[in-house]
């Protein structure tokens, strides 16, 4: 691991890299990163083939040791990238290998706890917002602990890990839609109605089970609510549980359809029937983005 680092050192101390957040185990390692000049796959691929050329010398090995290229997703939100700062940290944690993300040797969490490592690791960011989200005068080990220590709600992991997934060539909406008014939450709604049902999803902005919690939620305050398409009643809630998640948390039909009971078809369907609530009730389209906003704000 500390040959990886060194290895890592020496492009950004070419100017190659910024680290923003790390952490290294066994199995695989996190970077939270940025490339001023545009090298990031030129530079991580020396960096690999540098230490597996050293790893298999000292264990007179041969062949590949990575199990293949290393993946890479932009990062633009505020919002996101806060939540990415602490998943990195806890991985040894939910490996099981410390108690607490400052307690283990080849992540960033240490170097900020204890205001000590290496000066190719760029604080200016985590720091300054630590400080911004604690209200503390000045930056110290006790503020980062304040900023990013506590451990992931469920729906965060998993929102990180459908982001992981989801092929990221495009802008992230998660900001915006958090600090929205109704009024820019519905013209994202209709943007995103307005699609064919075959486009691929978007970028999630929440989880699938942050979907039907909220969805269950404003159910409770408002049981049985019908709407009639096509002369026939439909159930109200069914229809906006496939299209949020679809549109919030970002889900394949094939997934709806599990999560539902039914089949890709019927997703599809009820999707459609979403899009024509969209257009002509004022009373759905309210209810749309209360619950869109309950989800990306929790």
């Amino acid at each position: 691991m500390r040959y990886f680092l060194s290895r890592l050192a020496r492009v950004v101390r070419r100017g190659d890299l910024e680290v923003h957040c790390f952490v290294f185990l066994t199995t695989h390692f996190h970077l939270l990163i940025r490339s001023p000049r545009g090298r990031l796959s030129e530079s991580l691929r020396v960096v690999q083939n540098q230490f597996v050329r050293w790893f298999n010398r000292r264990n007179r090995r041969d062949g590949p040791l990575f199990r293949g290229r290393f993946l890479s997703r932009r990062v633009e939100g505020l919002i996101y990238r806060r939540i990415l700062v602490r998943y990195i940290d806890q991985n040894p944690v939910s490996a099981g290998l410390v108690a607490s993300p400052e307690a283990y040797a080849h992540g960033s969490a240490r170097r900020y706890v204890f205001e000590s490592g290496p000066r190719w690791l760029e604080r200016g960011w985590v720091e300054s917002e630590a400080v911004a989200r604690t209200g503390a005068a000045g930056f110290c080990g006790r503020v980062y602990v304040q900023a990013f220590a506590n451990a992931l709600a469920q729906h965060e992991v998993e929102l990180v890990e459908a982001r992981l997934a989801h092929p990221a060539d495009e802008a992230d909406p998660l900001d915006d839609l958090v600090h929205a008014t109704p009024a820019g939450v519905h013209e994202w709604m209709k943007r995103k109605a307005a699609l064919a049902d075959g486009t691929r999803p978007g970028l999630p902005c929440a989880s699938g089970e942050q979907v039907r919690s909220a969805c269950s939620r404003a159910m409770a305050a408002r049981p049985g609510w019908w709407m009639t398409r096509g002369g026939n009643r439909v159930p109200v809630w069914e229809v906006m549980l496939v299209a949020l998640w679809r549109d919030v948390a970002g889900l394949r039909w094939s997934e709806i359809g599990a999560r539902a009971s039914i089949g890709e078809s019927s997703a599809k369907r009820r999707y459609r029937i979403h899009r024509a609530w969209m257009a002509s009730s004022e009373d759905y389209r309210d209810a749309v983005v209360a619950v869109t906003g309950d989800c990306v704000r929790t």
